[in-house]
């Protein structure tokens, strides 16, 4: 199926590796031009030069903290300059660390609300007046089955995904007669090195090795297994195209049937 992608301007936050890396392969197969950061510059540079010689299509690759205004700022500005336009914005991010409620002090609070939230909605600021210029914009916000059902022991991504979906799902409704249109995608266990490091701490936790961890989450999937992040990528492909022209708002779980609620 074409989507209709070809010469989109896609950015990427947190492209160079997981979910973020499947993403920007999938729309760089779709012909779009891509804008990508991350904070590790090799692994960076190594994936935009694998995504262009896969797909021939321009990739823009800068590094870029994204808890950080100042650098985050300077990615955009980047961008504009390089492109003139953002019409797909990916926002993307690391996970916050793993910790009960009552163990984590205040600066791990600040650091997740950063990470997870603030830069979600400054990339939104940098992006939407362009996409209501030119009256076409798709914001999807990768987020966790955390936002449907909280997971033990990771309250900085309980709280502040969930917040984030709140935001994303507000800012649908503001913008949506301007041609734009924001979702959510709430992430179960993908091959990752985020679900492998957590998988580390919940396996250490309850005393069992990692692949007896692995085994059992793997097992609590309907599908039986792990996904691929590139299959991820498709999905957030789909809701970039007019193919999804009517949905906006949405809140989508893509986690092989891992979470249990009605969704």
């Amino acid at each position: 199926m074409d989507l209709g992608l070809a010469n989109k301007v896609a950015v990427v936050l947190a492209g160079s590796a997981g979910i973020g890396r499947g993403i920007a392969t999938i729309l760089a197969e779709e012909g779009c031009r891509l804008a990508i950061c991350a904070r590790d510059e090799t692994r960076l540079a190594q994936t935009a030069e694998e995504i262009r010689a896969h797909t021939g299509v321009e990739v823009l690759a800068l590094p870029a903290d994204v808890r950080d205004a100042g650098s985050l700022n300077g990615f955009f500005d980047a961008v504009f300059e390089a492109y003139g336009r953002v019409d797909i914005l990916i926002n993307n991010t690391g996970g916050p660390p793993v910790g009960k409620c009552l163990a984590l002090p205040d600066e791990d609070y600040e650091a997740a609300f950063q990470l997870v939230l603030m830069s979600k909605i400054r990339a939104c600021r940098r992006v939407v007046p362009s996409m209501a210029e030119h009256g076409w914009g798709r914001i999807i916000n990768v987020e966790s089955t955390s936002v449907k059902s909280a997971l033990e022991n990771m309250v900085l991504s309980n709280a502040f995904r969930s917040a984030a979906t709140a935001f994303a799902k507000t800012l649908s409704m503001e913008h949506a007669r301007e041609g734009i249109r924001v979702h959510t995608l709430l992430s179960g266990p993908f091959m990752t090195n985020r679900v492998n490091e957590l998988g580390e701490a919940a396996a250490q936790q309850r005393g069992i090795s990692f692949d007896a961890w692995r085994a059992e989450a793997e097992a609590g999937t309907a599908l039986g297994r792990f996904g691929d992040p590139l299959e991820y990528g498709a999905l957030a492909a789909f809701l970039a195209s007019d193919r999804s022209t009517y949905m906006n708002g949405t809140c989508i779980a893509i986690d092989g049937g891992a979470l249990k609620t009605v969704t």
